[in-house]
C-alpha cells in the first residue's frame, strides 16, 4: 500500500511539475534606456538616433518635427520626472528577468524579448507594446502619483505606477501562450482572463487581486461576496449569454463592476476576471495537469472539469 502511495505521488508530481529548474542560469536580456538617449541626444545626432531607431521614429515627422518634440517643455517636464522614478531601473529589471526565467522554466523554447523603454506623451492605452523580439514600454505611464495625470480617470491612473511595470509585461508574456476565445460566450472570455491571471502569477508572483489593482478594501469585498457574484452569475444566466454589453460590466477596467444593484458603487472593476481565476484555480487544484496542460485546457471543459463552488 505504501509502495503504490509512494508510486502515484510521484506520478502526480511528473505530471504538474513539466517546468525545468533555470534559477542559476543565465539569462540574455537587454534593457535599452531610448528616452534618455532622445532627451539627451544633441540636436545636431538626432538624424543618427533616427538612423539607429528607424521603428520608433514615425514617418509622418520629420526631423525638425522630432526636434521640437524633444524641446517642447511639458514633454521635457515629463522626461525629468521619469529619470526621477527610474533613476535606479535594476529593481524593476530584477523582476523581469524573474518573469522571463519562470517563463522559460514551463516554455523552454520562450526567448526572452528586448526591453525598450521610451516615453510616449503619456498615452496610456500604448503604454506598453509586444513586438516578439521586442517590448516597448513607456515609462511616462508608470510614474504615479503626479500632475501629468490629472485629467486621466482614477481608475486608470491607479494603475500607472512603477509597481504596474511588471504586472503588464507579466500579462503580456502569459497572453503569448493562451488562446484567445475562439466563441463569445461569457464563461469562455472569464476563464481566458482567469488563465492569464493563474499563469502571471507563477511567473511573476504577483496575486490576482494586486494585479487588477484592487486595495484591501476591493480585495476584502470580492472575496466576502464571491459566493454571492457566482449565484448572480448563474441566476442571470450570464455564463452562457453572448451579450457584449457584459465585458464592460464585468470585465473591463472601470470605476466599479455593474450588476445593476444598490452594491455597485462598493463593488471592485473586472470581477468577471476574478471569478475566471478562480475558476481556473479549482481546476488545477482538482486534477492531476500540468501548467502547460492547463493552459491548453478548453475553456468549457476546464469549467465542468473545476467543480467551482465557491463557499460563504
Amino acid at each position: 500500500m505504501k509502495i503504490f502511495l509512494l508510486i502515484s505521488f510521484f506520478f502526480v508530481l511528473s505530471c504538474r511539475e513539466s517546468q525545468r529548474n533555470i534559477e542559476n542560469e543565465l539569462l540574455d536580456f537587454e534593457v535599452d534606456r531610448f528616452e534618455k538617449k532622445f532627451f539627451e541626444t544633441h540636436d545636431d545626432s538626432l538624424l543618427n538616433l533616427i538612423e539607429e531607431y528607424p521603428f520608433l521614429f514615425s514617418k509622418k515627422f520629420n526631423v525638425e518635427d522630432w526636434k521640437a518634440i524633444k524641446s517642447d517643455t511639458i514633454r521635457k517636464d515629463i522626461f525629468k520626472r521619469t529619470v526621477t522614478v527610474f533613476n535606479d531601473f535594476k529593481t524593476i529589471e530584477n523582476r523581469i528577468t524573474k518573469i522571463f526565467k519562470q517563463t522559460k522554466s514551463y516554455f523552454p523554447k520562450f526567448t526572452p524579448p528586448k526591453l525598450i523603454t521610451l516615453n510616449n506623451g503619456i498615452d496610456y492605452e500604448y503604454r506598453i507594446i509586444d513586438s516578439d523580439s521586442l517590448i516597448l514600454l513607456s515609462l511616462d505611464c508608470y510614474l504615479g502619483k503626479n500632475e501629468f495625470y490629472k485629467n486621466i480617470p482614477k481608475h486608470v491612473s491607479s494603475l500607472m505606477s512603477p509597481d504596474f511595470i511588471t504586472v503588464d509585461i507579466s500579462e503580456m508574456i502569459s497572453s503569448r501562450f493562451i488562446q484567445q476565445p475562439t466563441d463569445r460566450k461569457f464563461i469562455s472570455k472569464i476563464i481566458y482572463y482567469g488563465k492569464l491571471l493563474f499563469f502571471m502569477n507563477l511567473i511573476s508572483g504577483i496575486e490576482p487581486t494586486k494585479a487588477l489593482g484592487y486595495d484591501k478594501t476591493k480585495e476584502d469585498w470580492i472575496k466576502e461576496n464571491e459566493k454571492e457574484i457566482w449565484e448572480y452569475f448563474v441566476q442571470n444566466e450570464i455564463l452562457f449569454s453572448t451579450k457584449s454589453a457584459l465585458d464592460y460590466r464585468f470585465l473591463a477596467n472601470a470605476p466599479f463592476s455593474k450588476f445593476g444593484l444598490t452594491i455597485d458603487f462598493e463593488s471592485p472593476p473586472m470581477i468577471g476576471r476574478y471569478i475566471g481565476y478562480k475558476i481556473v484555480k479549482s481546476y488545477y487544484e482538482k486534477n492531476i495537469v500540468s501548467v502547460v496542460n492547463l493552459l491548453k485546457q478548453d475553456n468549457y471543459k476546464l469549467y465542468l472539469m473545476s467543480n467551482y463552488k465557491p463557499k460563504k
